[in-house]
């Protein structure tokens, strides 16, 4: 493996993973910030976005970030030069998240 390997799937994982904070902040912020990545941090979001705003939306957004974070870890999980975990670290399927996810926001 590359020195600068490890370096670049970090920073492809932090990036990843600011790009879907900012989009939920965006429109959650004022109520329902969303603090991280992690699933302890999604699942107090959820938990504050539903009294602040409820709906099936909120519990899909929780279900699809928690998508997003298993994804961004696999990104940057090292072992998948050895095992790929069933592929969940493609380009289109985190497009396909990505899509979703607007769709979703917007209807909130």
């Amino acid at each position: 493996m590359k020195p600068n390997t490890r370096r670049t799937r970090f920073e492809n994982r932090v990036g990843l993973e600011r790009e879907f904070l900012t989009q939920i902040n965006q429109k959650f912020g004022k109520t329902a910030p969303l603090a991280g990545m992690t699933r302890d941090a999604i699942d107090a979001w959820q938990t504050r976005a539903q009294k602040a705003r409820g709906g099936e939306a909120v519990e899909l957004i929780h279900n699809l970030l928690i998508e997003v974070s298993t994804r961004a870890e696999l990104i940057a999980d090292h072992s998948r030069d050895v095992f790929d975990r069933d592929g969940h670290s493609t380009a289109s399927s985190l497009d396909d998240l990505r899509v979703l996810l607007a769709k979703t926001i917007s209807a909130v």
